[in-house]
């Protein structure tokens, strides 16, 4: 699972905008893009639901599919035999070590990249998407800005128009009157 397919990318765009849609209130809410960032960074820390998230369920699964079996062989390798001298004994170093060996392997590398690249075109994605938004709800704003103009500007033309019916009108009777004076 190191590949991330099209279908995988569009799985993904629609679970991290679900992730943004959830949290949107605090990232909106932060005074400035720092704090935000940082919101973010310290996400599990402090969301209780980090966990729970979609997005989150599928990063988790997609590590274990990629890393599993070379966090399994590392396991093994510094629990047994030839492995009992890279390792003092204790739980913690022995995490620390199939840790240190898995971020060095290759597949943690390809996984790594291969995420890296997926997100980059998700969030690529999502971005453009979030622009022609904006870009169709200013056209929209404007058409309807202009179309309030127009509607004025006829107003005011049949304003003009009846006006000078008017005005005419008056002249004419005006003209009558003096006319039926001499």
């Amino acid at each position: 699972m190191s590949q991330l397919s099209a279908g995988d990318g569009l799985e993904l765009q629609s679970l991290l905008r679900q992730l943004l849609r959830s949290i949107s209130d605090r990232i909106s809410g932060a005074p400035s893009s720092e704090c935000a960032e940082e919101i973010l960074l310290h996400l599990e820390e402090t969301d209780k639901n980090f966990h729970n998230y979609e997005f989150v369920k599928y990063l988790r699964q997609y590590v274990e599919n990629s890393l599993g079996t070379v966090v399994e062989e590392e396991t093994k390798n510094l629990t047994t035999g030839d492995g009992q001298h890279a390792i003092c004994s204790g739980h913690d170093t022995l995490i620390h070590a199939v840790t240190r060996r898995t971020r060095e392997s290759t597949e943690y590398q390809q996984m790594m990249q291969t995420f890296k690249n997926s997100m980059t075109m998700v969030v690529e994605s999502l971005i453009n998407k979030f622009e022609e938004d904006q870009l169709k709800e200013e056209n929209n704003h404007e058409k309807q800005h202009s179309q309030s103009n127009s509607q004025y500007t006829d107003n005011c033309s049949d304003s003009d128009s009846s006006f000078n019916q008017v005005q005419e009108t008056v002249q004419l009777v005006s003209s009558v009157e003096q006319q039926e004076l001499y």
